[in-house]
């Protein structure tokens, strides 16, 4: 069906390889074109379960991608009509008969884009990325749903960790995998100016190609150029897995409506360093100004050193440092003054005892030892007087007689 509207002028080229690896000739990958009213469609699906069954997949995803898109109404909004595609095919891929079911149950990655005047929508199931190619930088505009972004998510893996990562390769969400997949859809389209470039592929691409690899060779190429030396370089590489690469450059700029906001180069400019912050961006500025009304956040920090001053007795013993301190000091003072009065109460009575038991004139031999001549006061008490004798009166003692020294003879 044609579209009833003019379509953005474009420049678009695609590109499939099965790659090197000889277990994997059978090309699983599904990729196609098609221009809707509703504008240019891209889809790129990754088909898994076995070879036949993978490959069913995908090329079954991809009908029911652009049947449900000539079956929409014109009034629905694109993005409507996007996620209600993704979501049909995912129901048809889940009640698919193969005849390799042994073999796990069929799936298949898809990431699509429909760029249409107002901008470009995008939504996506598994790791198949999406990225935008904008004034020389690049930025994913898909996040995959896979363990290792996850791990990368919480912060437990770098992108780098992420890249080298056993489980890689392991999505945690598929087309096919229930009866009902959610598609995650942007909630806005992203705007775009003339000469911006959108690259879908498969895993094949993205394990083996570096994002700024990406940027050189499609802001340096021709959309058909750009694809065949992608898909070379993933080949060079080892080729371990079919690679998929399709370019869609845009040469009209996005003009979106008024309610979306006029700054359109300004918007897409800001993408590349912040991918993902684009779509809650506006939510989060629109709420800045409730956040300081909100009372919930303020008490906990209130009311954590509340309790600490009456409940705490450091703080009241700091209080009272000044009244200790005086209380201290003259305390001290006093002892001081008591052991004072104290000496000189003692000196006093020592003096009056020392004179009570000053020694007569007919006693000469207190003379040494009286304290008469100002000398100091002997500290030994009054009471106690030590007798002299003099050299001339002294007796001397005869030494004791040795013990004898003969033995007493043996009666006979």
């Amino acid at each position: 069906m044609q579209p009833a509207s003019p379509l953005p002028t474009v420049e678009y080229a695609e590109r499939s390889d099965p790659g090197r690896d000889p277990e994997k000739q059978v090309n699983e990958d599904a990729c196609g074109h098609r221009e809707t009213r509703f504008g240019h469609l891209c889809v790129v699906c990754d088909g898994m379960g076995g070879h036949a069954a993978g490959r069913e997949a995908a090329e079954l995803a991809l009908l029911a991608i652009f049947e449900t898109f000539e079956q929409a109404a014109e009034s629905t909004p694109p993005a409507h009509v996007l996620r209600a595609a993704i979501e049909e095919a995912s129901r048809r891929v889940h009640v698919m008969a193969t005849s390799e079911v042994a073999l796990g149950r069929p799936g298949s990655t898809v990431v699509a884009i429909l760029l249409h005047a107002g901008g470009t929508e995008v939504g996506h199931i598994g790791d198949s990325r999406a990225y935008l190619v904008h004034e020389g930088q690049i930025s994913r505009i898909t996040r995959d749903h896979s363990i290792v972004q996850e791990l990368v998510d919480h912060g437990l893996l770098t992108a780098d960790q992420a890249s080298r990562h056993p489980d890689a390769n392991r999505i945690t969400r598929a087309l096919g995998m229930a009866p009902e997949v959610e598609a995650d859809i942007r909630p806005e389209a992203v705007a775009h100016v003339s000469g911006d470039a959108f690259v879908l592929c498969s895993d094949g691409l993205s394990d083996l190609v570096e994002d700024p690899e990406i940027l050189a060779v499609v802001g340096g190429d021709p959309a058909a150029q750009a694809t065949g030396k992608l898909v070379d370089l993933a080949n060079a590489r080892g080729g371990h897995d079919n690679i998929t690469v399709l370019v869609i450059r845009a040469r009209e700029s996005a003009t979106p409506p008024v309610a979306l906001g006029a700054p359109t180069v300004v918007q897409t400019a800001i993408m590349p360093a912040m991918p993902v912050a684009l779509a809650p961006a506006p939510t989060l500025v629109d709420a800045a100004p409730a956040q300081p009304t909100e009372p919930p956040v303020l008490p906990p920090r209130e009311l954590e050193p509340t309790p600490i001053p009456p409940v705490s007795p450091t703080s009241t013993v700091r209080g009272q440092n000044p009244i200790v301190v005086a209380a201290l000091v003259l305390a001290l003072v006093a002892v001081a003054l008591l052991g004072a009065v104290l000496v000189v109460h003692v000196a006093e009575r020592r003096g009056k005892r020392s004179a009570s038991n000053a020694p007569s004139e007919t006693a000469p031999s207190a003379a040494p030892v009286g304290a008469g001549d100002g000398g100091p006061t002997p500290l030994v008490p009054g009471s106690v007087v030590i007798p002299t004798v003099s050299a001339s009166s002294a007796v001397p003692i005869a030494p004791l007689d040795p013990a004898p020294t003969t033995r007493r003879k043996r009666k006979r």
